[in-house]
């Protein structure tokens, strides 16, 4: 009697299993009872199964130069005014929508459109801003803010500031790292993050590298990570990369 309640309960499974998911659903509340209890009176129980989810890979950190010089309903079209104004007409689908007269970037006519003009969703809210300027040292930058409630774009800070040298986004931690060589040893980087609007840095890294005063030793070379906080308190410091939190070890990774 036991094999033939398995072998019932067999054919049952397999018959479910090849029906399509309307039909499945379809199957009679008595069917699903006399199954039930057959396993019931054999005595055979299934083991919960684990159920493990797949984790999202976090994106990886967006260098400047990989932002798009074009989008799909955005354009910038950017021209040179008296004064040294420059006028920025934005469109969105072929409409203009605003235009910006200002120093926007001082010295933008000498740059290529590729390398001026990038989309970016710079706040990290799931819109698309824009960045305007190369990221290079000893030059100004500006961010065109997307408003949705306004419908337009609006420049964060003024000519000079925010001073984004080299930023990479990294909307994993929703921050923007950015900074370069402060002499032939040493280099500084910055965590900026959004707080009510405004860019905030939270903690600073400091890299040298070859210094023998730091070893000792003429000739030897030898680096040094030094992380602080945003009240300039060190918080870890090593010479190893590996030491560091993952997400300044993504950046360093991403500008190498």
């Amino acid at each position: 009697m036991k094999k033939t309640y398995l072998f019932l309960l067999a054919s049952a499974l397999i018959c479910a299993c090849t029906n399509k998911p309307n039909e499945s659903a379809q199957t009679s509340d008595n069917a699903s009872t006399e199954v039930a209890e057959d396993v019931k009176k054999d005595s055979v129980t299934a083991e919960p199964t684990e159920t493990v989810e797949a984790e999202t890979p976090a994106a990886k950190p967006m260098l400047l130069s990989a932002c798009p010089s074009k989008d799909k309903h955005i354009s910038v079209k950017l021209s040179k005014e008296a004064d040294d104004k420059q006028k920025a007409e934005i469109s969105i689908d072929g409409k203009v929508i605003q235009t910006i007269t200002d120093e926007l970037f001082t010295d933008w006519y000498d740059q290529k459109p590729e390398t001026f003009i990038h989309f970016v969703d710079a706040d990290f809210d799931g819109n698309t801003d824009i960045f305007l300027g190369a990221g290079e040292s000893r030059t100004y930058s500006t961010i065109l803010l997307w408003k949705a409630d306004k419908q337009r774009f609006e420049r964060y800070g003024e000519l000079g500031s925010p001073s984004l040298q080299n930023p990479v986004f990294s909307a994993a931690d929703n921050a923007i790292y950015n900074g370069g060589s402060n002499s032939a040893w040493e280099q500084e980087y910055t965590k900026d993050v959004w707080k009510n609007g405004q860019l905030k840095t939270i903690e600073k890294l400091l890299y040298y590298e070859n210094v023998k005063e730091y070893n000792g030793m003429n000739g030897e070379s030898k680096k040094v990570y030094n992380l602080y906080d945003a009240a300039e308190k060190l918080v870890k410091a090593s010479d190893n990369l590996k030491n560091m939190p993952e997400e300044w070890q993504n950046f360093l990774n991403a500008i190498k």
